[in-house]
């Protein structure tokens, strides 16, 4: 993940990390419980018996164990200027635009290693169709981001935007007949013919 986030320019950072943090007291009393041996027949059994009993509480308690329990996200995000912050989540992090551009990016990167991929070219076996609203709303870097990410990854960006924006393929002006709006090659207009007509 971290690898393929360094690959993307995300607004003005430099760079962008995920973290994956252990919650030391359950995961560590898990490995302690995974690394003891079981005493022989003889043997002192206080340790054992004392782990499996910090163990047992704590299930008794809470008898469901999420991954949240267990691990925790934290986003590292250094800026032009340097200086590094921290975010347990990805509610805001920077201005809105990097917040959306991150999260979009992010569940693309989650999503491309659930997909199956060819085994000798490693491309996935299908491309899935995504929808982004108010794209409009993001500078051209980010806009930018987001799509070539998107392409690289074998997802398909499907926008939305109240104006014409400069960074996909296609636009397709909708506009409704009798109550309908149906999407059709006819409405379609291709980047390069904009650009040719220009």
């Amino acid at each position: 993940m971290n690898r393929s986030f360094r690959k993307v320019q995300v607004s003005n950072l430099k760079t962008i990390q995920l973290q994956v943090e252990e919650h030391a007291d359950t995961v560590g009393m898990m490995r302690r419980l995974g690394n003891v041996e079981h005493p022989g027949l003889f043997d002192d059994s206080t340790s054992l018996e004392s782990s499996l009993n910090s163990f047992r509480q704590k299930f008794d308690a809470n008898p469901l164990l999420n991954y949240t329990d267990l691990f925790k996200l934290r986003f590292s995000v250094t800026g032009d200027d340097g200086k590094t912050h921290h975010y347990n989540d990805l509610k805001q992090v920077e201005s809105h635009g990097t917040t959306v551009t991150i999260r979009v990016i992010f569940s693309l990167l989650v999503l491309r290693r659930l997909l199956r991929e060819d085994s000798v070219t490693k491309e996935p076996q299908c491309r899935i169709p995504f929808f982004l609203d108010e794209v409009h709303s993001l500078d051209s870097l980010n806009r930018r981001a987001i799509l070539v990410s998107a392409e690289k990854l074998g997802f398909i960006a499907i926008t939305a935007s109240p104006e014409h924006i400069g960074e996909v393929d296609a636009w397709y002006f909708l506009q409704p007949q009798l109550g309908r709006v149906t999407l059709d090659h006819h409405q379609r207009i291709t980047a390069r013919q904009q650009l040719q007509e220009a």
